[in-house]
């Protein structure tokens, strides 16, 4: 990064916090109180707090909370986390990333819901069950789908489901991107892989999804090397 990029923070109150990113790290400057420089060597970690902001903490417990509302935040957030990528290349290690307890717990309600329905429709009559189970199956799609873990290795991304495992090649990735989700429960941080084959994959409601971006940065960085 050869030259600094400022983003701005409006809040309601219309008063505004500058962030400076340039190539030695940010600078804070929050209207309301005093600025200060974080170097990108001082920061320990980012935090995402769900539905709200991120936090970012460095070694001497400064503080600097990034609300999603700051314009430009995806972009924001993916150009710390690149530089974070080059600086900490050598900190990589495999990586397991788990979906959020909350979220886990969530959708096992949903499947044992979805079984009780089925097997207490069959008491009642055929037609009951048959359209609990026509309903259920976009249940069970999704179900499929989700990844219950996934993990940064050496070679590739590993995607972990209920019945099987599916791996993909840090090749085959084009780029990743930071994506903030609105629904009527909140908002919700993600994380979109653009495959080379034009595909997408979104991430969310996993643990730890900002080192999970960085630790997959890190491998898609050497991958241009190699390249």
């Amino acid at each position: 990064m050869n030259e600094s990029k400022t983003f701005i923070f409006e809040s309601y109150n219309y008063s505004k916090t500058y962030y400076d990113i340039h190539e030695d790290g940010i600078t804070y400057r929050p209207d309301s109180d005093e600025k200060f420089n974080l170097a990108w060597e001082d920061i320990e970690y980012i935090e995402d707090r769900s539905g709200d902001r991120v936090v970012i903490c460095s070694y001497d417990t400064k503080e600097v909370p990034i609300s999603y509302s700051t314009i430009e935040f995806p972009i924001f957030l993916k150009t710390i986390c690149l530089q974070l990528s080059r600086f900490r290349k050598d900190n990589f290690r495999p990586q397991k990333f788990t979906l959020q307890l909350q979220y886990l717990f969530q959708l096992s309600i949903a499947v044992l819901l979805l079984v009780l329905s089925l097997i207490i429709s069959i008491s009642f009559s055929n037609v009951l069950f048959f359209s609990f189970l026509t309903l259920s199956i976009p249940l069970v799609i999704f179900f499929q789908r989700q990844p219950i873990s996934l993990t940064v290795d050496e070679d590739s991304l590993i995607f972990h489901h209920v019945s099987k495992e599916t791996a993909i090649k840090y090749n085959e990735i084009l780029s990743i991107d930071f994506e903030v989700s609105d629904n009527d429960y909140g908002r919700t941080l993600c994380i979109v892989i653009n495959l080379k084959n034009k595909k997408k994959i979104t991430i969310k409601k996993f643990d730890d999804l900002i080192v999970f971006f960085i630790m997959l940065q890190i491998k898609l960085n050497e991958n241009i090397k190699v390249c």
